[in-house]
């Protein structure tokens, strides 16, 4: 955990405040920066202009400072909603002992995440996938103070989801039907409720 030494020197290392609107690229030259408000993520698009979601960026998460979220021309920083960010400074300090560990364990839980997509992608079923998801979005934004006990703020459409989950829409929308018949989640609107956390968990088929 940060503490108010941590967050005074974060501070110095940040410059102003950038908005995006929703569905904007951002430059993969622009600066590393930290996301405040909003939802982004990182895309890959084909040729025919399909496209797969490697990786969703939440509030508190950083960009731009490790290997998997540094700039690449195949790899596109996309904004799902409108957005906040404080961009670096241009050139960063070294660090201190302790930030440096923090910096490191942000891009570990990066990584984490990324073979958790290929497993989703790779071995599990729709139905596994989609309770996999929504538990790693619940507990993610949970850390940052963004969601409820028992749900959160949704605020992407179904498409997003199937470009995530390497679904069809139609699919999707199956299998969120199949989570709610089965007492698992309820969705109205952009609210997801997490009905059954124990269940959910054992859809998901996460490991103890």
């Amino acid at each position: 955990m940060l503490r108010e030494e941590d967050w005074l020197e974060l501070e110095a290392l940040l410059a102003g405040t950038e908005a995006y609107s929703a569905n904007q690229s951002i430059e993969t030259d622009a600066p590393a920066f930290f996301l405040t408000s909003g939802w982004a993520c990182l895309a890959r698009r084909l040729g025919d202009g399909r496209r797969q979601l490697l990786s969703f960026i939440l509030p508190g998460d950083g960009v731009g400072f490790d290997l998997l979220t540094r700039a690449q021309p195949s790899v596109e920083v996309l904004a799902l909603t409108p957005l906040k960010v404080r961009q670096a400074k241009p050139a960063l300090p070294p660090l201190s002992e302790r930030l440096g560990r923090v910096f490191a364990g942000a891009a570990a839980a990066q990584q984490g995440r990324l073979l958790d997509q290929v497993v989703r992608l790779g071995r599990q079923t729709a139905y596994e996938r989609m309770a996999h998801l929504l538990l790693e979005l619940h507990g993610r934004l949970m850390e940052v103070g963004e969601a409820r006990p028992d749900g959160f703020h949704m605020p992407v459409k179904q498409e997003v989801l199937a470009d995530a989950l390497g679904l069809s829409l139609v699919h999707v929308n199956r299998t969120l039907q199949h989570l709610r018949r089965d007492g698992l989640i309820e969705v109205r609107g952009a609210q997801v409720t997490l009905l059954d956390r124990s269940a959910l968990e054992a859809a998901a088929n996460q490991r103890p």
